[in-house]
């Protein structure tokens, strides 16, 4: 859940009470915000550049460094890899944070400059949770949730508050398993009806937070819910503002694919691939083959799975990390061999899995061979 790419977008997400009585979000002009923004759910390569000239701009703000740590978590999300871009986030982040501590000193009585602190330190929760470091995540997100419910209390129009205390309550009142380590330590059950009706007002009525309270919707209809149509109507919202960001197209792509309509998710899986900035997000690729390997099964366009099984073994042989998961792609041929009356090619190749590293692709395996084999 946590793992999205959306973090650097919602941190500039933040600008809701100021802004709706102003034209800047401490000291940095709105329509700069906007353009930002506007760039980077495209992806337009544009935005790293426009990054670090806003930090080199406004040096006194809060804002600058924000960003410039939301972009460092935004693409080692992206990259999902690489160590340096998750050490340079850490630095950043810890920047960040003193910057924002430091201007609210001056300025106590300035709700966003106490949202700014609070932004960062749930940057960092997030971040923890990805890695699975609970206690730095406990500790941080205490202090981060306190302020936002204090936010909300003062100045109830303070909608971008509510999406970080809607995602709290929703996943605190329905926590999947990997997520029970910190439940434990907050000791909050959550509210999910409070949870759901702060998300959608986040998204409602929010000024910039819009885009991600529907992208977090998306996953929360999807993963605790286990609403497909909702979620996938969410995610086409989203893909229909914003047709050039990859990973929304990526998420409307299984989206559909889980909901059977093999067509839609392997069109939107090809339109990703043939991007030409696919290769510089090998995360979003992997996913995107994932879908095009399987739903082409679904339209039965066999060629199409067995050249997508041929890109999934070179993407595991760039990145070793990926070798269990490309197994799947034995289990795919073999389901595509059988469909081209090649019976004993698949049967051989599911034999190999069976004894393969990846259990739930083993399992897959036997049991498709226990159900071929039992109709000869």
């Amino acid at each position: 859940m946590l793992t999205r790419l959306c973090l650097f977008w919602f941190s500039l997400s933040l600008a809701s009470f100021s802004l709706a009585n102003g034209e800047d979000f401490l000291g940095v002009p709105r329509e700069e915000i906007d353009e930002l923004v506007a760039l980077g759910y495209n992806l337009d390569p544009q935005t790293e550049a426009l990054v670090k000239g806003m930090a080199a701009k406004y040096p006194e703000s809060p804002v600058s460094g924000i960003v410039e740590a939301g972009f460092l978590y935004w693409m080692q999300n992206y990259q999902e890899w690489d160590e340096d871009l998750m050490e340079a986030f850490e630095a950043r982040a810890e920047k960040a944070l003193e910057k924002a501590e430091s201007y609210l000193d001056e300025n106590e009585d300035d709700p966003d400059a106490r949202f700014a602190v609070a932004m960062v330190e749930l940057m960092q929760v997030i971040y923890y949770v990805d890695h699975h470091r609970w206690w730095s995540a406990f500790w941080k997100s205490r202090s981060s949730l306190k302020t936002m419910r204090r936010l909300v209390a003062e100045y109830p129009d303070y909608q971008d508050a509510k999406l970080p205390l809607g995602m709290h309550n929703c996943y605190m009142s329905r926590t999947p398993g990997y997520l029970k380590p910190l439940a434990f330590l907050m000791r909050f059950k959550g509210d999910w009806d409070l949870g759901i009706r702060y998300m959608q007002e986040a998204r409602d009525y929010g000024l910039f937070c819009t885009v991600d309270a529907g992208y977090y919707l998306s996953d929360i209809w999807m993963e605790l819910a286990d609403d497909r149509l909702a979620a996938r109507d969410e995610a086409a919202r989203l893909v229909q503002r914003f047709p050039g960001n990859l990973r929304f197209r990526t998420k409307l792509a299984e989206l559909e694919r889980g909901l059977s309509r093999h067509e839609a998710a392997r069109d939107l899986a090809f339109s990703v691939l043939e991007d030409e900035r696919i290769d510089g997000f090998p995360a979003v690729k992997k996913q995107s083959l994932e879908s095009l390997l399987w739903s082409s099964l679904g339209t039965q366009e066999f060629e199409i799975t067995l050249d997508t099984a041929l890109r999934v073994d070179e993407l595991a042989e760039e990145y070793e990390r990926l070798e269990d998961w490309a197994i799947w792609a034995d289990v795919a041929r073999g389901e595509a061999f059988l469909a081209q009356g090649k019976r004993e090619e698949a049967l051989a190749l599911w034999r190999v899995v069976t004894e393969a590293g990846n259990i739930d692709a083993a399992s897959a395996a036997t049991r498709r061979l226990s159900e071929v084999e039992g109709e000869s």
